[in-house]
């Protein structure tokens, strides 16, 4: 059995790490396994490496390394229940190992044409939710058409990902300041926000901030890092849009926002949710708690909005998310990564812009 336990604490780490789980987590998961079977286990996970060993005789050192693009929802949850199976006894490690490998090839739920269905959905919520003007969530809606159909172009294909925020950032600002220059489009700098909401990267910086809080420090300054350099490629592509038209930033930026819509962020978090649940491959019975926990942050960071400003508005929203997802999980209905992973999603751009 310790070469089945360990082929499949293997595999299993890395699909962990993978959907962009802490190696905090992925250690303390892997160890809660081996010990549900009464097997004594010393783990070292690394973003790109683990090492395993097992009984004092076993060990294993193997590469695993978070790809360009994401996992599907559906295999995170799927991947989740299989773990409270393994350490419930219902599965033996081989059995699992088979499962998890089932798992990891299953296909995305909404397939392309959802997938851009779903990011637009996301893209027009995140507008409402930062900038609840109608001419400016028509503006975005339409980068995020551009932005949409290049990202599902690029879906698993890892090389062309790797330069698509380079991509994306500048194909989106060059459409966007050719039509202000031309007078088609008004707008500022959060026109650009929903459009490129996908390469803004808020799970990485909130992942990687939990591991160094956690003494991780290889792991935790290696995501930083990692996150700083995907908005300095994000910036970069904005400014050569901006130099392909000489665009004045002053005249950009100058422009200040109307709110036109009372109800607009509960309707931008139903629309966000919505586009979620078909982009990321989300499971139907996942959905309702997605909702919850987006409702729970937004109620919570409106009521620090309105005490103290947006300091605390941040601070009671990710308190009152966090909270709320591990009931979720104590309850049984799913895994708190998953109800979390979107609203880390969501909760970045107000506050990079």
């Amino acid at each position: 059995m310790t070469g089945k336990l360990m082929e499949f604490l293997e595999e299993l780490s890395r699909a962990l790490i993978a959907s962009g789980n802490s190696v905090t987590e992925t250690e303390r998961i892997l160890r809660s396994i081996a010990g549900s079977l009464g097997v004594m286990v010393e783990v070292s996970v690394l973003p790109t490496m683990l090492i395993i060993k097992m009984g004092g005789d076993v060990s294993r050192m193997s590469l695993a390394a978070q790809s360009p693009g994401f996992i599907p929802l559906h295999q995170v949850t799927e991947i989740y229940r299989l773990i409270d199976d393994v350490k419930e006894g219902h599965v033996d490690p081989e059995s699992a190992l088979d499962k998890l490998v089932s798992i990891r090839r299953s296909p995305h739920r909404s397939g392309r044409l959802g997938m851009f269905s779903g990011y637009i959905l996301l893209s027009v919520g995140i507008a409402f939710l930062i900038q609840p003007d109608l001419s400016l969530i028509t503006y975005s809606s339409f980068l995020s058409l551009i932005a949409g159909f290049l990202i599902v172009m690029s879906y698993g294909n890892e090389r062309l990902s790797l330069i698509m925020p380079v991509l994306a950032s500048f194909t989106v600002s060059s459409v966007a300041f050719f039509m202000i220059c031309e007078g088609l489009m008004t707008g500022n700098l959060s026109l650009l926000v929903p459009p490129l909401i996908y390469f803004i990267p808020g799970v990485t910086i909130t992942t990687g901030m939990y591991e160094l809080a956690s003494q991780e420090l290889v792991s935790g300054s290696s995501r930083v890092i990692y996150a700083c350099m995907l908005l300095l490629l994000l910036l970069f592509g904005v400014l050569m849009g901006m130099q392909l038209n000489g665009f004045p930033q002053q005249e950009f930026t100058a422009i200040k926002i109307t709110s036109s819509f009372i109800y607009s962020p509960y309707l931008g978090a139903v629309l966000f949710a919505t586009g979620i649940y078909l982009f990321l491959s989300v499971r139907r019975s996942d959905f309702p708690w997605i909702l919850l926990v987006l409702y729970t942050a937004l109620l919570g960071q409106q009521i620090g909005n309105l005490i103290a400003g947006g300091l605390l508005g941040a601070f009671l929203g990710a308190l009152s998310m966090t909270v709320t997802a591990r009931g979720i999980e104590i309850a049984g209905k799913t895994s708190h990564f998953v109800t979390l992973y979107h609203v880390l999603i969501q909760e970045s751009p107000p506050r990079l812009v």
